[in-house]
């Protein structure tokens, strides 16, 4: 409150103050609630035919923000799997011009797209993205160029993979 007299008053009145507006800046973690694929229960892996001792963290071992992943391979070596999760949208993974095949997938009662990079051999890559809770998760496998017998099929894999797996998926 602020007291001012004018010349001819005698008496003090009262002015208002300007209004404030406090501005708060928070710092919004683009990981936050996403769930880390790492913590994907090693019996399940096991039981799916993945190696538990190959499990890697993040991409080559470099953090992407926005993202959580985990990888492993599988117990003959031929292939590995690789599980991310953000914030995307399957509307997203349908518009970029990298992927192909898209073609609409029901797993575990969830919605999603199963695709393959763009111009790869046919049976070297594929991935699914499901949307659970708030989050994309992504199940890519990559077929090893160096295993001389590759047997499976990366999407008939990854669903495979996908449809072991997914119930382990936390859904919020």
């Amino acid at each position: 409150m602020t007291l001012a007299s004018g010349c001819n008053r005698s008496e003090p009145t009262e002015t208002a103050q300007p209004a404030t507006t406090a501005v708060v800046t928070t710092s919004v973690d683009p990981e936050a609630g996403l769930w880390d694929p790492c913590t994907l229960p090693d019996s399940a892996l096991a039981a799916a035919g993945l190696n538990t001792s190959t499990k890697e963290k993040d991409v080559a071992g470099v953090k992407f923000e926005g993202w959580k992943v985990c990888a492993w391979d599988d117990a003959a070596k031929t292939y590995a799997l690789t599980v991310f999760t953000s914030t995307h949208t399957i509307d997203e993974v349908r518009a970029r011009t990298d992927w192909t095949d898209f073609t609409a997938v029901q797993i575990g009662g969830y919605s999603g797209l199963q695709y393959r990079p763009a111009g790869s051999a046919h049976d070297a890559e594929c991935s699914i993205s499901l949307t659970v809770g708030r989050q994309l998760v992504d199940f890519s496998v990559l077929n090893r160029h160096s295993a001389r017998n590759i047997a499976k099929d990366a999407c008939q894999e990854s669903r495979r993979l996908t449809e072991v797996l997914i119930q382990n998926v936390p859904t919020s």
